[in-house]
């Protein structure tokens, strides 16, 4: 088979299947082939239903939590994203199709370059990248509509909840002991609400161990 084929039977057998699944994202992923987002040692890999490993406990996740991500998040065409950690760029390069603007916040400069290089190859033009801190967030870009962390952290980060305009949302995936729990935090002025998405299984970003955090 093809790429084209491959990817394709990714989309028919891992996301279509997703409860509440709709046409546009499944559009999305059918146009954009996973195999132009993966590093050369792993392309053999882009359409296996597992998270992969790339570098210092990064992993590239794996299609249906991406494809659930992009799902409970729900973008808007005139609103902007955050993404914290950008493993390959995967992500941002499907937000890209549903949102007026997504910012990328990566601190492994080879990755970011990696990442970079792929939305450009895939003449997407509205992801900027920052190489700075992921426990920072963009401040300087904020308030968001929406903030992601691709990956698990162990408690909720305050700093970046503060980033959230009000009527915001993010999706962060918090590690228990290792049993992780992907989890919508929706800000209204200065309060937060919560709500459980669905479990998954990802590890916790070095950046966001036990630092930065706040209760609800």
């Amino acid at each position: 088979m093809n790429n084209e084929a491959l990817n394709k039977n990714m989309v028919d057998g891992q996301i279509k299947p997703i409860n509440g699944m709709t046409e546009r994202i499944v559009s999305t992923f059918y146009s954009l082939d996973r195999n132009n987002f993966m590093p050369l040692q792993l392309k053999n890999q882009s359409y296996m239903e597992m998270n992969l490993n790339i570098e210092e406990g990064r992993v590239i996740p794996k299609p249906d939590l991406i494809a659930k991500i992009v799902l409970n998040i729900n973008l808007k065409d005139n609103e902007n994203v955050l993404i914290l950690g950008s493993s390959t760029g995967y992500l941002a390069a499907i937000l890209s199709y549903h949102a007026q603007t997504v910012i990328v916040v990566e601190e492994n400069k080879k990755l970011l370059e990696a990442s970079e290089k792929s939305i450009k190859e895939n003449n997407i033009n509205n992801v900027v990248f920052f190489n700075n801190e992921i426990a920072k967030g963009c401040l300087e870009q904020s308030p968001f509509n929406a903030i992601i962390i691709e990956g698990a952290v162990e408690e909720v980060p305050k700093n970046i909840v503060d980033q959230l305009e009000s009527g915001g949302r993010m999706i962060a995936i918090i590690s228990d002991n290792g049993a992780c729990t992907a989890k919508m935090y929706k800000k209204r002025g200065q309060s937060i609400s919560t709500s459980k998405l669905f479990n998954c299984s990802i590890p916790v970003l070095n950046s966001f161990k036990m630092k930065n955090s706040f209760s609800f």
